[in-house]
């Protein structure tokens, strides 16, 4: 039996938020390091993946400042330019943080509905500037 070696062709891609996980679960805290967006590529172009799929937050996080997310971007954009990885998918977490607690577009709230719609067009954003060609 022949040992499977992935290729680029054959295009497996992971989302940077199964990798970066650190194992924290509702019984207990983490138990194992994160990794950073930009290591989490370099590790899939070692092991033969074609792409890394994102929600908007497993990128930037949701506290960052302009700055910081334009740093925070370039580095991840470097880091694929230098290892070929694609961002074939791009969505927006709506369900993290607090203020989602009562929902997003289905919330009572107008300035929560409002929130998660900017939301989602700046990850709208995010995703085509990385090459995403699918938005879920």
């Amino acid at each position: 039996m022949s040992t499977y070696q992935p290729k680029a062709e054959d295009k497996f891609s992971f989302g940077l938020w199964t990798i970066a996980n650190p194992g924290r679960d509702p019984f207990g805290d983490a138990v194992r390091a994160s990794l950073t967006p930009v290591e989490i590529v370099h590790l899939l172009a070692e092991v033969g993946a074609w792409g890394v799929n994102l929600h908007d937050n497993d990128l930037v996080p949701l506290d960052a400042t302009p700055a910081e997310r334009d740093k925070i971007v370039a580095d991840f954009k470097r880091a694929l330019d230098e290892t070929g990885i694609v961002v074939p998918m791009a969505t927006t977490n709506l369900f993290y943080a607090p203020i989602f607690r009562d929902g997003a577009f289905t919330s009572n709230d107008p300035k929560v509905r409002t929130f998660a719609l900017q939301k989602t067009m700046r990850s709208m954003d995010l995703g085509a500037e990385l090459g995403a060609k699918t938005y879920v």
